[in-house]
């Protein structure tokens, strides 16, 4: 794993400048209701594009992973992926970033917990860098950056070749030990104290990025890691969509 060498014991950069603070945030549960590539998949049956198969295994899967039951989440992942991919990979690179921006619309907007906005502003203006880490896609992780209007991703990127999605995930799925690893490269090219800054996730599966962290914060916790926040006494907060 990558680490911090350009970090003295005191937390300054080599050549003496102050380092940066950073909020590192999850995205499912934490600033979402609900799963973003369990909307898009719900989205795109909707509009046709996938079948109902893939639909009732998304959700299979996806109560797996909320009650911890999945141990080896890459292999769930991969299995999703490829399935996925039969049926993007029919499609434009255009034409499927154009159904993420209509399932963002439609789909995973409305599910934005409001007050998410005010608490991350309030961390930008006492100068914390912002960076959305989430195992979802990247494209759709951009979109909830730029509905905030700032901030960097950190998420699993689509491979694309031709043009086309070609139904494979560039690189390593951004999940558990990937996050760290990417925080802590991202964090040495940016001079980021980890110590100083803060994380925020939902999920047990989050807990090495949360103990990476010198403030470490569980927002609307699963039942494994409200006992887990308990115990190491870290802070616990609720989101909740308003009332319609």
């Amino acid at each position: 794993m990558t680490t911090l060498s350009c970090v003295n014991p005191r937390g300054t950069p080599q050549g003496g400048s102050a380092l940066k603070k950073a909020v590192f945030i999850d995205i499912d549960h934490t600033l979402i209701r609900g799963t973003a590539i369990n909307l898009l998949i719900s989205y795109a049956f909707k509009r046709g594009i996938v079948p109902s198969s893939l639909l009732i295994r998304a959700f299979f899967w996806y109560l797996q992973y909320k009650f911890n039951i999945i141990k080896n989440f890459n292999h769930i992942i991969d299995k999703t992926d490829s399935l996925i991919g039969k049926v993007f990979s029919q499609m434009t690179a255009d034409e499927l970033l154009a159904v993420f921006a209509e399932c963002f619309d439609q789909r995973i907007k409305p599910r934005i917990y409001p007050d998410s906005s005010t608490f991350l502003n309030s961390f930008r203006k006492e100068g914390f860098a912002i960076y959305f880490v989430s195992s979802t896609l990247e494209p759709l992780a951009k979109l909830l950056r730029d509905h905030y209007g700032f901030g960097e991703v950190i998420a699993s990127k689509l491979e694309i070749k031709n043009k086309h999605f070609t139904g494979h995930i560039e690189g390593t799925i951004c999940y558990g030990p990937e996050k760290c690893r990417q925080i802590k490269v991202v964090a040495k090219k940016d001079g980021i104290s980890l110590a100083d800054s803060f994380a925020f996730s939902d999920h047990i599966s989050d807990m090495p990025m949360l103990e990476m962290v010198g403030h470490p914060v569980v927002i609307n916790p699963s039942k494994a890691l409200r006992k887990l926040a308990k115990a190491k006494k870290w802070e616990i907060r609720k989101l909740r969509l308003k009332p319609r």
